[in-house]
């Protein structure tokens, strides 16, 4: 199992390569699809009442990580992987 903490720190870094690609790429679909998936993720991760694992499978950043990132930028796609994974095992 992955803490609640655990999975907000690969959230937000994440977040903060988003940040540095975004100058670069600006209004990339996937790196946009991410976003918005890391912020939703960080709100749940924040409330008192996280949803059951089933729950957040709507999470799919890994999986996009895999098709459209790993090869082009295997950095950022390693951090999708485990922040998707960290959150759909967290506590």
């Amino acid at each position: 199992m992955t803490t609640r903490e655990e999975a907000k720190t690969s959230a937000r870094k994440v977040l903060a390569l988003l940040e540095e690609r975004a100058a670069e790429y600006p209004g990339y679909g996937a790196h946009s699809h991410a976003h918005a998936q890391l912020l939703r993720m960080l709100v749940e991760l924040g409330s008192p009442c996280l949803p059951p694992a089933s729950g957040r499978e709507w999470v799919d950043i890994g999986l996009m990580a895999v098709k459209e990132l790993e090869s082009a930028d295997p950095d950022l796609a390693n951090a999708l992987m485990d922040a998707d994974y960290d959150f759909k095992h967290a506590d």
